[in-house]
């Protein structure tokens, strides 16, 4: 036997619940290693040492106490429906909050490289109103009646034209 599973078996081997043969192994063991005979050794010693401790006799009172106890809610922390309410929530809370700063910073800095052109290769053509509706240009030859005509007709309406 290997002393690993010796040590394992001390408890069962001092109190005789081990099969015969195990018992017999664990004995011949214990004669062979000196490691392990030192190691039953201080185990019979702590559980001498537990055996002749004095027994505590609790309050006759004290295993109705302790149900009292149990039984009683808890008086601090949250209310118990908010506790639950706050656990269940976490998780989309935190995931709610990255989500909003998330967009924040993101809007932040992209105002900052829009502001400071740091996109030099794309045209800007969104500058002002005047050039919107320049790059619209697109559908001058639009046909009578379409949406693109109805669409062009909309955007370059000016209040003294339709006098």
């Amino acid at each position: 036997m290997k002393c690993h599973s010796v040590q394992k078996k001390f408890s069962a081997y001092q109190d005789k619940e081990l099969k015969p043969q195990e018992q017999e192994e664990i004995s011949s063991h214990l004669l062979s290693c000196q490691f392990c005979r030192e190691q039953y050794a201080e185990f019979e010693r702590i559980w001498q040492t537990l055996g002749e401790m004095e027994e505590i006799r609790p309050d006759p009172w004290f295993f109705r106490q302790v149900l009292g106890k149990i039984k009683e809610p808890r008086k601090h922390g949250l209310l118990p429906g908010l506790q639950r309410v706050y656990w269940m929530l976490r998780a989309p809370a935190i995931a709610s909050i990255i989500l909003i700063v998330g967009l924040l910073a993101g809007s932040y800095l992209g105002g900052i490289l829009a502001r400071y052109n740091f996109f030099p290769f794309q045209n800007n053509t969104l500058g002002n109103s005047e050039s919107l509706f320049t790059s619209l240009k697109v559908f001058d030859p639009a046909p009578p009646g379409t949406l693109a005509e109805g669409y062009l007709r909309m955007v370059s309406y000016k209040e003294n034209e339709s006098e």
